[in-house]
C-alpha cells in the first residue's frame, strides 16, 4: 500500500466511506485493521463486496474476533494473502446498496444525511473544515482549491472529490508482505 511521508499505510476511500457502512452491521475492531477494499485481485469474481484487511494475530482476542467475523450473516469467505495478514470478505448489506452505488460513482454528497452523520461519528470527525466533511457537503472552499490547482472552473453540480480509483480500492499482490523470516524471528509474537 502506498505510504505517506511518515511511512504509515495510506488509507483508501473504501476505508473512509465504506468501512463505516460495515460498522452498522458488523462490530469492527480497529486494532490490526490495515485497510478496506471493494475488490481483490486474488478473487476477481467477487465484485461489489467489502474486504477487510487485518494484520493477523495469534492472540486469543483476535482469534475470537476472527470467529465472530466468520460466523456473521454477511460473511462470504476469508483467506490469508500472505503469512502476516488475513482478508475477510463480506456482502454489501441490502440496506446500503444505494450508498455503495453512490460511492462507486463518486456521488459522496448524495449519501443520506444519516449516513453522513454516521461517517462523522465513526471517524471521530467534529470539525466542518475536515476534508471528509468538505467532500460530503461539497464545501465551496474545497471546490475553489481544486479550481486553483487545476486552472478550471468546476460546475456547482460537480462533486469536490474524484470517484474512487478501482486500482487503489482493489487489494493487489504488491500489497502482500513477502519479506522472508529470519531464522530467529517468530511471525506472531
Amino acid at each position: 500500500m502506498k505510504r505517506d511521508y511518515e511511512g504509515r499505510l495510506m488509507r483508501n476511500k473504501s476505508f473512509t466511506y465504506i468501512l463505516p457502512m460495515m460498522s452498522l452491521h458488523v462490530d469492527i475492531v480497529k486494532e490490526n485493521l490495515l485497510n478496506t477494499f471493494i475488490r481483490t485481485e486474488d478473487y476477481p469474481k467477487f465484485k461489489n463486496h467489502i474486504f477487510l484487511l487485518y494484520k493477523f494475530s495469534g492472540a486469543k482476542a483476535f482469534l475470537e474476533y476472527e470467529n465472530y467475523l466468520e460466523n456473521h450473516e454477511l460473511f462470504e469467505f476469508s483467506y490469508d494473502p500472505d503469512r502476516f495478514n488475513a482478508i475477510y470478505c463480506f456482502k454489501i448489506p441490502d440496506s446500503h446498496i444505494d450508498v455503495y452505488n453512490k460511492f462507486i460513482k463518486g456521488r459522496y454528497s448524495e449519501f443520506p444525511q444519516e449516513y453522513k452523520a454516521h461517517i462523522f461519528k465513526y471517524h471521530g470527525i467534529k470539525d466542518s473544515s475536515h476534508r471528509v466533511a468538505q467532500v460530503l457537503f461539497k464545501h465551496p472552499d474545497l471546490k475553489e482549491e481544486w479550481e486553483d490547482k487545476l486552472g478550471v472552473v468546476i460546475s456547482d453540480e460537480a462533486e469536490v472529490s474524484s470517484p474512487p480509483d478501482i486500482k487503489i480500492e482493489t487489494y493487489i499482490k504488491e500489497y502482500k508482505y513477502v519479506k522472508p523470516l529470519k531464522p530467529e524471528e517468530k511471525p506472531f509474537e
